[in-house]
């Protein structure tokens, strides 16, 4: 009997989240593309809080290691005519270089 339940609430789920895409998808209004469906607002908006939990639950959470971020000391300030440029310590001289050189030229 679980078996037959799971497989009735697979179906529903592909169902009503085949239903939810459709919608999203035809510029309708939620209540104008029920209206269209024979759908139940009630029902429609019942299977919507019940996907998008599913869909929160099954999301994983990750966590991503942050590189400190440069203070103040450890960057490299330009000001040149009112334009100041901020870049990290370790960037590459000749690129900044290149770009002075460009500016210079304008």
């Amino acid at each position: 009997m679980a078996d037959v339940l799971a497989v009735r609430n697979e179906y529903r789920v592909e169902n009503w989240s085949a239903l939810i895409q459709e919608c999203n998808a035809s510029g309708l209004s939620n209540r104008e593309f029920c209206r269209q469906h024979g759908i139940s607002e009630k029902s429609f908006y019942y299977w919507l809080r019940k996907l998008r939990h599913q869909a929160a639950e099954a999301a994983e959470t990750h966590l991503i290691k942050l590189d400190p971020t440069p203070t103040v000391e450890d960057m490299l300030h330009i000001r040149y005519h009112g334009a100041e440029l901020r870049l990290p310590s370790g960037v590459d001289m000749d690129v900044v270089a290149a770009l002075l050189r460009s500016i210079q030229s304008l």
